[in-house]
């Protein structure tokens, strides 16, 4: 998870974009809609049964994947991400770049990775998280491990799992002028509380959007997760988000509402989020985020296993599902 710091963002009505944004109405499914759009019905398969056993079992295997900042075997990571997509049927993109570490200097060698549905349909959106895990656990309470990685099971790998899981439910259930990407970032955590330098990976995209895959430069939406396993799960709306893309809060929201889902917290969080959302915004894709922030073991060393649910990471994942798959046109 990025920095916790607030900023506030333009209303809706002020808010602008790099040129390269075109008219979005005829590409976004829930962004741009007006109040009284119908939503649209999904398709007599549209459903999906995710469950919290095998997520929760997906999780230890991806926590076993290297893909902590600096560790020696990461490149192997980085390809099973990328071989996780391409077994989906999705397209897969890299984008290498580097990242500094604010405070040292240090680079480390970053990749973006991409995996497209069906990129050649005409309306597109994104599903993205950050895959990196963090090399330094600064808020542990015993100073000896603040150098130490974090074991990342909430904080890096729970946004992974449940786009995986998502990944086939929306390839099946979509129809076929309906496209999306799943966005792994690099660099997400290569930052530092006193000097800032977070996001490196959708920062990277956002610079450079005019030269990432066609189907993401024609994305309407995007939807961020970021730390969603918690098993004390309190999804709040993230203050960036709902300032900027108030429609788009309000459909998610709505839909876990619908549910009867407890979790999603009809309350804005006490802070703003600096995430990747707020890249992927400017870069011209309209973007929120879930996130819990509240979680007690950020950026420490209890950041593993037991701090995560399955029931909870399949909350997410149903929320998500349903959401987009009933999203106005």
């Amino acid at each position: 998870m990025a920095h916790r710091l607030a900023k506030a963002w333009p209303t809706p009505a002020t808010a602008t974009y790099p040129s390269r944004v075109r008219t979005l109405a005829p590409l976004v499914l829930l962004a741009a809609c007006a109040p009284a759009s119908t939503p649209r019905a999904p398709a007599p398969h549209a459903t999906a049964h995710f469950d919290p056993k095998n997520l929760l079992a997906q999780t230890r295997r991806w926590m076993a994947v290297p893909r902590t900042l600096g560790h020696p075997e990461r490149d192997r990571g980085i390809d099973a991400l990328a071989q996780a997509l391409a077994d989906h049927g999705a397209r897969v993109d890299r984008q290498p770049f580097d990242g500094i570490d604010p405070l040292t200097g240090a680079a480390y060698p970053l990749t973006n990775v991409f995996g497209s549905i069906r990129p050649e349909a005409p309306r597109q959106f994104v599903l993205a998280t950050h895959y990196d895990i963090r090399p330094w656990a600064e808020e542990d309470a015993d100073p000896a491990a603040r150098d130490h990685p974090i074991p990342g099971a909430n904080d890096g790998t729970s946004g992974v799992v449940v786009l995986l899981a998502l990944l086939p439910a929306l390839r099946d259930a979509l129809p076929a002028d309906v496209g999306f990407t799943v966005v792994f970032f690099d660099g997400e955590e290569l930052g530092r509380p006193s000097e800032g330098g977070y996001c490196a990976g959708s920062r990277y995209f956002a610079a450079h959007v005019d030269d990432a895959p066609a189907p993401l430069r024609a994305a309407g939406f995007g939807i961020v997760l970021d730390m969603v396993g918690d098993a004390d799960l309190r999804i709040l709306r993230e203050p960036n988000a709902e300032a900027q893309h108030p429609a788009m809060v309000d459909h998610v929201w709505q839909t876990a509402a619908a549910r009867g889902v407890s979790a999603f917290v009809d309350a804005p969080s006490p802070v703003a989020i600096i995430d990747d959302h707020v890249y992927l915004s400017r870069a011209g894709i309209p973007s929120i985020l879930l996130i819990d922030y509240e979680y007690p073991a950020w950026h420490t060393r209890a950041d593993d296993i037991d701090r995560v649910s399955g029931e909870s990471l399949a909350t997410v994942a149903d929320v998500v599902f349903a959401a987009v798959v009933t999203a106005p046109q």
